[in-house]
């Protein structure tokens, strides 16, 4: 073997060990993008999908400027967001299902937010307490009743209670079945 040989073998080495190292890089580049993309997907759907989930609100029967209209229209006119129905009507608790986000306005009827605040606890998904701005209106019994579920928020303003729902509709991981 003579040196030009060598060398002619040494440098095809060289264009090798160039050649894999390019190869790699790639791959290893195309891996790392394919699994922060793939992350950031899953992400979004979970958003997209939440994001279609229905929003049921129960205001207080019997009350005077409870009703939640300008609240549940904000709700309606967003939208990111699915308003399903406003209602006062104790029976519609049985709409409340596990793809359901549950909006309760607080109001003087305890039984009535117990109903709806157990029936939607059942289903292991959100709760959003509306108090329309007067979260010390709430007594203990509330606060007893609040603090037995670790899904669920106090809303004093309308701009939370919008900023609640697309936070918890952003993050919030449904159990479905």
């Amino acid at each position: 073997m003579n040196g030009q040989t060598i060398y002619r073998h040494l440098s095809n080495l060289d264009l090798l060990i160039g050649t894999l190292t390019i190869l790699s890089s790639i791959a290893v580049g195309s891996f790392t993008t394919y699994k922060v993309l793939n992350s950031l997907f899953k992400r979004e759907q979970i958003l997209f999908k939440n994001l279609q989930r229905k929003i049921k609100v129960f205001y207080p029967p019997y009350e005077n400027n409870k009703e939640m209209e300008v609240e549940f229209e904000e709700i309606q006119n967003n939208r990111l967001f699915n308003a399903d129905f406003r209602t006062c009507d104790i029976r519609k608790i049985n709409n409340i299902d596990s793809k359901s986000l549950v909006i309760i306005g607080f109001g003087s009827d305890f039984s009535y937010f117990e109903s709806v605040y157990i029936k939607a606890t059942q289903y292991k998904i959100p709760v959003i307490l509306y108090t329309y701005g007067d979260s010390r209106g709430l007594e203990s019994k509330h606060w007893d009743l609040l603090s037995r579920y670790q899904w669920y928020s106090v809303c004093n303003t309308p701009i939370r209670l919008i900023s609640d729902i697309f936070t918890i509709l952003s993050t919030f991981t449904y159990e479905d079945r």
